[in-house]
């Protein structure tokens, strides 16, 4: 895989080039707003430019999505008062001075208790750590009661990985060990089972081939609605 390390522009896209032994060539929008053309190599600029001509409008749409809700994001504020996502719904934040760091997730209040009580740095590393513990609580339970729910598909993960990721909610490794990513405890349910049954079907199909749409849209009816609507949050 070659990664062409210029800036190419076309109109109001900036976008970068990966060059690798794909037939096809795609486009994704990353959630930090960058445009990455994946493209067979030898593939001319000239073809490259024509098929991002003609997804411009496309581009473009997805690209001002994610500055918008990367806008919100940045101007979320960590103070008492101010709200953040837990199992999707807006918790308020409270905030105490404490010799002793301390969280504690309750009835739509998240409780912080820790010594640097003004410095935002602190606090949202603490915040995190007990997203990341209440992750690791919580998936567990949701992929088993996922695989019995589905157990006539006969997944079989290898094991289940839960750590931070900041530009993907799961994956699926080779070996079959399903990775999901601790941003997810933010949202509610359908979402995480989404992105959990997203990644098991990959045991079956690693890929995104026909098959594994067959697949999915077997197990998950309507991961079209719930993949649209999970585009609309920042990690």
């Amino acid at each position: 895989m070659l990664k062409d390390q210029r800036i190419h522009r076309i109109e109001d896209i900036e976008f970068k080039i990966i060059y690798s032994r794909r037939r096809t060539i795609g486009i994704s929008v990353l959630p930090d707003s960058s445009v990455i053309v994946r493209v067979p190599y030898l593939t001319s600029l000239k073809t490259i430019s024509r098929i991002v001509n003609e997804k411009y409008n496309w581009v473009l749409r997805h690209r001002d999505n994610y500055r918008r809700l990367d806008s919100s994001t940045l101007n979320r504020t960590y103070t008492t008062g101010s709200t953040h996502l837990f199992h999707g719904k807006q918790s308020v934040l409270k905030i105490e001075k404490s010799g002793k760091s301390y969280i504690r997730f309750f009835d739509n209040t998240i409780e912080l208790r820790i010594e640097q009580a003004e410095d935002v740095i602190a606090i949202k590393r603490l915040l995190y750590k007990g997203y990341k513990g209440e992750a690791l609580k919580y998936f567990p339970g949701l992929m088993s009661k996922v695989l019995m729910e589905h157990e006539n598909q006969m997944f079989k993960p290898a094991g289940l990985v839960i750590r931070t990721m900041k530009r993907r909610w799961g994956s699926c490794s080779n070996k079959g060990i399903i990775t999901l990513s601790t941003e997810l405890i933010k949202l509610s349910d359908l979402y995480i089972e989404y992105v959990i049954i997203h990644e098991l079907c990959h045991l079956k199909h690693h890929n995104h081939g026909s098959q594994y749409y067959k697949l999915l849209t077997e197990v998950f009816p309507e991961w079209k609605t719930v993949r649209k609507e999970l585009r609309k949050y920042i990690q």
